[in-house]
């Protein structure tokens, strides 16, 4: 207590005598309580004050000075950084009023910053009158440092939380987590993607509902050994029914999320959609199938040209032409299927391949005319044949062998019979007269024969004058 009886100092200004009774019933006092405490007249001078508020201050004030005098080398700005112009115990004084819990940035004079939470209280008479106040304030700058980390921390986890769940929710594989009962509990945008699904309608079922049922049973068993506790993880691969009915080919990984005790919480289940991948294997092991089957036919059918062209040919090097010839068309087609892995080729591709040799430097004399028309393997080394006996007689006896002679090759979808059917028509004119041989040829025997054989079709041939006309029919699901 600031007293010119205890301290030998001068005594302070006059105050009220209730202020002097509450001074001195609270002699000792102050420096029981917890936190820094002062007190002031109605003036602002400090008379008293404890060792705690010396503390935070870090000096002593003098007798008789104010508090702004002893604050006069200290700043003090509001907890968002500004400026005060004027100290919260003015306040007070001029009003009257009492302040709550208003947290202050204070920098020293020895240049530390502090934050403070202060309180302060008016003093009154018996009549009522202002004649001082109570100010207790308290350090809270490591409070303040700790929220500020904690703050910083919990910002820190809700930012990971949100990049998981936008991860979670984005990624381009689906996830789904399921109760032990096998309740959807919670899925991703990718899951609904996949299924066809809306996220409603997802989580109103359960985990089987959309398996194909040919595949359920082996995700079952172990989806149940998993919940048991027999098994930890497990992949399997299954068809899955879409919501516009399309049967797709999914890749699931299953992995449980237990409690510390082991209890099994729930099932996050990966999904992927492989049915693209699933389609390349097939189309893979078709091709292999293709191949094996193709390789068998074409030694085949190169052993039954060889012999065919041998009976037709009156030299070995008459042989060999026609041979060569037929070997060289029947690459040409392979070359074809190959472009298109085996799966299908362009007629108007494999007639211009067919022509290659013929062309020259004037290809307007071999039209084509038609629409586009893919074609399957089989039909394609038939029609290559074909087509190859064609130009090779046209090229040596027919439209080709003259300069004014030209071959026009037009096919179409036709209706006959009931049954849908690619007309293709080779119509060869300018060239030398026609005559129908005596006695059929290899090559006439191979294109009306293999055209019936193989692809159930037709194939005339017509020897007319103005040049020789062949028409080809083929069913067109054996065709297209």
């Amino acid at each position: 207590m600031l007293d010119a009886s205890d301290t030998g100092r001068p005594p302070p200004r006059p105050i009220t005598a209730a202020l002097t009774a509450i001074l001195r019933g609270s002699d000792g006092v102050l420096d029981l309580l917890p936190v820094a405490t002062f007190i002031t007249d109605a003036r602002g001078t400090i008379l008293q004050y404890n060792q705690r508020a010396v503390e935070i201050w870090g000096r002593t004030p003098r007798p008789g000075q104010t508090h702004e005098q002893f604050n006069e080398n200290t700043r003090y700005r509001e907890a968002d950084g500004t400026p005060m112009a004027r100290s919260l115990l003015s306040d007070v004084l001029a009003t009257g009023r009492s302040i709550r819990d208003a947290e202050r940035i204070v920098e020293r004079p020895d240049g530390t910053t502090i934050i403070v939470s202060v309180n302060i209280d008016p003093l009154r008479n018996a009549r009522g009158e202002l004649v001082g106040a109570v100010n207790c304030f308290l350090d809270i700058t490591e409070r303040k440092r700790m929220d500020a980390a904690l703050e910083q921390s919990r910002l820190h986890v809700l930012e990971q939380e949100q990049r998981l769940a936008a991860t979670y929710e984005h990624v381009a594989i689906g996830i789904s987590e399921i109760a032990p009962n096998g309740q959807l509990l919670r899925v991703n945008e990718a899951m609904c993607a996949i299924t066809g699904h809306s996220r409603d309608e997802m989580l109103s079922g359960w985990l089987f509902r959309h398996t194909h049922p040919d595949d359920s049973d082996i995700d079952r068993a172990a989806f149940e050994e998993q919940v048991s506790g027999k098994l930890e993880f497990y992949s399997v691969e299954k068809r899955l029914i879409r919501k516009d009915g399309r049967i797709i080919w999914i890749a699931v990984r299953s992995s449980p999320v237990r409690a510390a005790d082991g209890q099994l919480l729930y099932v996050v289940r990966v999904v992927q959609d492989i049915t693209e991948r699933k389609a390349a294997e097939q189309r893979q092991k078709l091709l292999i199938d293709e191949l094996n089957h193709r390789v068998k036919n074409t030694l085949a059918t190169v052993q039954s040209l060889a012999a065919q062209t041998a009976r037709g040919a009156v030299t070995p090097a008459i042989f060999r032409e026609r041979f060569e010839g037929r070997l060289i068309a029947l690459s040409k087609a392979h070359d074809q299927l190959t472009q298109h892995h085996w799966e299908s080729a362009d007629l108007r591709g494999l007639l211009s391949a067919s022509f290659g040799p013929y062309l020259g430097t004037v290809p307007e004399r071999v039209v084509l005319r038609g629409e586009n028309v893919v074609l399957r393997p089989r039909i394609v080394l038939t029609l290559a044949m074909a087509m190859h006996e064609l130009a090779t007689n046209a090229a040596k006896y027919g439209a080709l062998s003259a300069p004014s002679g030209r071959v026009e090759i037009t096919w179409q979808a036709v209706e006959a019979d009931g049954r849908r059917q690619l007309r293709i028509d080779w119509v060869e004119q300018g060239g030398p007269p026609v005559v129908e041989p005596a006695q059929r040829s290899f090559g006439s025997k191979l294109i009306e024969g293999s055209i019936a054989a193989e692809l159930g079709g037709s194939a005339k041939l017509h020897f007319a004058p103005a040049g020789l006309r062949c028409e080809i029919v083929v069913p067109l699901e054996a065709a297209a």
